[in-house]
C-alpha cells in the first residue's frame, strides 16, 4: 500500500483528479469575472486587448470557462506536482539531443525510450508522419463524400478554415506531445514496463480528451429559462455550476455509443502516438502525427458535414465526423501499420551507433 501511495502514477492521479475538482470550484468566477469583462467593453474603447478579451468573453459558452479554469489549475498545481515527483535539481544537459526532455537522472528508465535522443534526419519524420496521418484521414473523408455518407458545405470559407486549422494543430500536436508523450511517459516509464507505460497513458489522455459535457444534455441558461425535455438547466452564476458540469461530464461514460465511437478512437490516437515516441525515442514523429490528424480533422469539419438524410443505421460506421464509428477506428489501424512499417525502415537505415537509442521492440 506504501509503494502504490508513493508511487509516480499515484501522484499523477491525484493532480489530474485535483485539477478537476479546482476548475469546478473556479468556473463560476471565472464566468462572472468574463461577464463583467465582456459588459464593460461592449461598446468598445478601453484598448485593443481588453476589447478583444471582452469579445471572446461574449462568444464563448460555459464549458470554455470550465476549460480555462482547467488549464488554470493545472499551472497552479504544477509547482506541488514537480515537487511531489522531486525533479527539481540533478539534471544533466545532453547538446547533442535537440528534441531531448532533460529528466534528473532518477526520472529516466535507461533502454526504455528515455531521454530523448537525436537521429540524424529525425526531423524529416514530422513531415512524414503529418502526411501519412492527415493524407489517409483525409482520404477517409473523400470516400465518404463520394459514397454520399457526408456533403459539401453550401459556402466555404477557404482562407478562414485553413486558419482554423492550421493554428490548432501546431499548438495542441507540440503542447501535448511534450506533456503527454515527452514528460509523462517518461515518468510512467519509471513505475511499468512499455507496454503497460503507453497502454495507461492512453487511457488517461483519451480519458482527458473524452471529458468533454454531451450536447444532447447539458443546456447552459439562467435559472428560470425554458429547456426542452431531457436536457438539463444550469444556473452559470451559480457557486456549484462547476461540481454539476462535472457531472453531466461524467455522464458521458454511462452512453456506450459515443464511448465506443469517441473514447475508443482516442485511445488508438494515445496507442499510436505513444509507440512512435518510443520506438524512435523522439518527438519528431509523435507531433507530426499529431499535426496532421488534427489539420486534417479540423478542416475536413470546414468543408463538409454528415448527410442528415444518412441512415440512422449506419451510425455505428461513422458518428457524426472523422473521429467517430469503425470506419475511423479502421483507418487508425492502417495508420499504425503505415508507422510501423516506417519505424522498421528508419530502424534497418540508421546508423550502428544511433540503433542503440530506438529500442527493437516492445517488451512486456
Amino acid at each position: 500500500m506504501k509503494h502504490i501511495l508513493q508511487s509516480d502514477v499515484t501522484k499523477l492521479v491525484l493532480y489530474v483528479v485535483s485539477c478537476f475538482l479546482l476548475a469546478a470550484f473556479v468556473t463560476p468566477w471565472l464566468y462572472n469575472a468574463g461577464m463583467f469583462l465582456a459588459e464593460f467593453t461592449e461598446d468598445g474603447g478601453t484598448n485593443s486587448f481588453f476589447d478583444w478579451l471582452g469579445g471572446k468573453a461574449r462568444d464563448a459558452e460555459y464549458p470554455t470557462f470550465f476549460k480555462r479554469a482547467l488549464l488554470l489549475s493545472g499551472l497552479v498545481l504544477l509547482p506541488p506536482l514537480v515537487f511531489a515527483l522531486r525533479m527539481s535539481g540533478g539534471n544533466k544537459v545532453r547538446s547533442n539531443s535537440p528534441w531531448s526532455l532533460y529528466l534528473p537522472d532518477h526520472a529516466v528508465a535507461p533502454a526504455h525510450g528515455q531521454p530523448l535522443s537525436h537521429q540524424p534526419g529525425g526531423w524529416l519524420h514530422l513531415p512524414v508522419g503529418f502526411l501519412v496521418a492527415g493524407g489517409l484521414l483525409f482520404a477517409m473523408g473523400f470516400i465518404l463524400l463520394s459514397a454520399g455518407w457526408f456533403v459539401w458545405e453550401d459556402e466555404i470559407d477557404w482562407p478562414r478554415a485553413l486558419r482554423k486549422a492550421v493554428v490548432p494543430a501546431i499548438s495542441a500536436s507540440l503542447i501535448e506531445e511534450l506533456i503527454f508523450r515527452g514528460a509523462l511517459l517518461g515518468i510512467f516509464l519509471r513505475s511499468f514496463r512499455p507496454f503497460w507505460a503507453i497502454l495507461l497513458l492512453s487511457i488517461l489522455f483519451s480519458a482527458l480528451h473524452f471529458l468533454q459535457p454531451p450536447d444532447d444534455i447539458a443546456l447552459f441558461v439562467d435559472a428560470g429559462t425554458p429547456v426542452s425535455g431531457g436536457q438539463v438547466s444550469i444556473d452559470p452564476e451559480s457557486a456549484g455550476a462547476g461540481f454539476q458540469l462535472l457531472k453531466l461530464i461524467g455522464l458521458r461514460f454511462l452512453d456506450p455509443l459515443p464511448f465506443l465511437h469517441e473514447f475508443t478512437a482516442l485511445l488508438a490516437v494515445g496507442l499510436i502516438l505513444g509507440y512512435a515516441r518510443f520506438a524512435t525515442a523522439s518527438l519528431w514523429l509523435p507531433i507530426g502525427l499529431h499535426a496532421g490528424w488534427v489539420f486534417a480533422f479540423k478542416l475536413f469539419n470546414r468543408l463538409a458535414d454528415r448527410n442528415p438524410e444518412l441512415d440512422p443505421s449506419h451510425d455505428i460506421l461513422i458518428g457524426r465526423d472523422l473521429k467517430e464509428g469503425l470506419i475511423p477506428l479502421a483507418t487508425l489501424a492502417v495508420t499504425a501499420i503505415v508507422v510501423h512499417l516506417f519505424v522498421r525502415m528508419v530502424r534497418k537505415d540508421a546508423p550502428a551507433n544511433h540503433r542503440d537509442a530506438v529500442p527493437a521492440k516492445e517488451t512486456a
